[in-house]
């Protein structure tokens, strides 16, 4: 048995999907460019803001990467931790050695050749179609669920 809370997600993960679903089969390619102009606007630039804090920054990661490299040490378990800390550590040098390392990757990056939106705007009734059976999906497992 599902409990109420779950059933509630459920529904509401269903409605959503369908919704989106049906939306993506009918409206046509220039709302969907109207909506992904409206949504794609930086809220933060954070190179800009790390950029006087940029030693601070570097200190703190390497740090934090050697702890956790530390830790990896202790206990052959938690493995993985020797690359997030190699990581932190690669990045805490990058912000002390080389402090605009971010603003040129950022620039670097900038460039972008095709958007996530302009495969999902080309590909919406293929999309719609997988939303709809996972709405399906949901609901049906949300059905025998509450059986």
């Amino acid at each position: 048995m599902i409990e109420g809370t779950m059933a509630i997600y459920l529904l509401i993960s269903g409605i959503t999907s369908l919704i989106f679903g049906i939306l993506f089969l009918i409206a046509p390619t220039g709302f969907w460019e109207r909506i992904g102009n409206f949504f794609n606007k930086p809220v933060l630039f954070v190179e800009s803001q790390l950029r006087a804090y940029n030693f601070a920054a570097g200190f703190i990661f390497l740090i934090l990467g050697t702890w956790l490299i530390f830790l990896a040490l202790e206990d052959s378990q938690i493995w993985f931790l020797y690359v997030i800390g190699a990581a932190f550590v690669i990045f805490g040098l990058l912000y002390i050695f080389t402090p605009n390392w971010l603003v040129r990757f950022s620039n670097l990056s900038g460039r972008v050749i095709i958007t996530f939106d302009q495969i999902a705007i080309a590909s919406r009734t293929s999309l719609g179609v997988v939303l709809i059976l996972a709405a399906v999906y949901i609901f049906f497992k949300l059905f025998v669920a509450l059986r």
